[in-house]
């Protein structure tokens, strides 16, 4: 009897585990996660800075001085382009397929149309002449 029992305790020992691991994430399934998330946090990020920019821009264009609103109209219509390539990027994100290093390029393109845009914007007009 005993050898029974030592033959079949031998041979669940050796036998492969019934419950068979379940691999998680690669690391570069969690590098790629974590780009994702970047990429989003950044397009949300971009898109406030240019409500923030549009909001700015829209005093402007309410000025006396003609020079001044004209400046502002040409600042609206980039404004609104860099809203509109935004909104675009944020769509092609939620695609599964989306290239997170293609995304991740143009999110810093943007970035740095963002910031011209800031700079002129806050440059002051030029006073008038005397």
């Amino acid at each position: 009897m005993i050898p029974k029992v030592f033959t079949v305790l031998l041979l669940a020992a050796a036998a492969p585990p019934a419950l068979a691991q379940v691999a998680g994430p690669t690391p570069g399934q969690i590098v790629n996660q974590q780009q994702i998330n970047l990429n989003r946090f950044q397009a949300q990020l971009q898109a406030e800075q240019l409500q923030q920019l549009q909001r700015r821009n829209s005093v402007s264009l309410q000025q006396a001085d003609p020079n001044a609103r004209a400046e502002a109209a040409v600042r609206q219509q980039q404004i609104q382009q860099q809203i509109d390539q935004n909104t675009a990027l944020q769509q092609q994100m939620r695609w599964p397929g989306a290239s997170t290093a293609d995304v991740h390029a143009r999110l810093q393109q943007n970035d740095v149309q963002i910031r011209q845009l800031e700079q002129r914007q806050s440059v002051p007009p030029p006073a008038p002449a005397p």
